[in-house]
């Protein structure tokens, strides 16, 4: 994303971050040190989705630039995993695959800023199914600052 983005002047925006730390009962907001994972634009055409994932940094933060005709909608499961303990969830996840634990929807329309304290839960984003692109920009934020990827996960951003 360039420096001179509207996107990355909202992530590096003082006011802005105190509206988050505000919203999210932090008192801090530190950007990635990786310039990969800390502003992004995602677009899905018809057909596209992304998979079930849990993300790297404390919270994400999304706003929904351009949403789909139909589809698109956002499917989590709360507190599956606890990584600060290390502890995976497997037993979760196998209820989750199995259908017994509830999946949770949202469908955001365009302008929608979403807070989302998602390390621990696990997320997709369902297949668009309508002719509209659907845009969503991402900024990560870290409560601890100076916070990069690890190589492998800088390569998904490569390779996705």
């Amino acid at each position: 994303m360039p420096q001179n983005s509207a996107l990355r002047t909202l992530y590096n925006a003082p006011v802005f971050r105190s509206f988050l730390c505000d919203g999210l009962g932090e008192e801090a907001m530190h950007e990635y040190a990786d310039p990969l994972s800390s502003t992004n634009l995602h677009f899905a055409e018809k057909g596209e989705a992304l998979g079930g994932h849990f993300d790297n940094s404390s919270f994400a933060i999304t706003l929904m630039v351009q949403a789909p005709e139909k589809g698109g909608k956002l499917e989590y499961v709360e507190a599956v995993h606890d990584a600060d303990a290390g502890e995976m969830g497997f037993e979760k996840f196998d209820e989750i695959l199995g259908g017994k634990l509830p999946v949770e929807t949202a469908a955001v329309e365009a302008g929608t800023l979403v807070f989302f304290r998602d390390l621990n839960s696990i997320h997709r984003v369902a297949p668009n199914e309508g002719d509209r692109t659907r845009i969503l920009a991402v900024l990560a934020y870290y409560a601890e600052p100076d916070i990069e990827l690890s190589e492998a996960a800088r390569m998904t951003f490569m390779d996705g």
